[in-house]
């Protein structure tokens, strides 16, 4: 994979990381938000870091540029723009 490649991936998934924990906390009751966000990011993020590069390794460059335009733009993150979207 190309270095340029390789960059957008890492950045697809940490913008998609970060509108998912944005969902989370927002989910939880006041103040227990971070506790919330902080489990998540110690039992899961390392694996959805993983299973998500794995599964953009496919797309190209250009249709990698799309997606984390479309993740910097709305609040969604990867599991709900790849179910819900045929072209990606």
């Amino acid at each position: 994979m190309s270095r340029v490649k390789d960059d957008l991936v890492c950045e697809v998934i940490r913008v998609s990381q970060t509108n998912l924990l944005s969902k989370k906390k927002a989910q939880c009751l006041e103040g227990s938000g971070d506790d919330a966000v902080m489990d998540w990011i110690q039992m899961n993020a390392a694996s959805y870091r993983e299973s998500f590069k794995e599964c953009l390794d496919s797309y190209s460059a250009s249709e990698l540029g799309n997606i984390l335009n479309v993740l910097s733009q709305s609040e969604k993150d990867l599991s709900e723009i790849l179910k819900n979207n045929p072209k990606y």
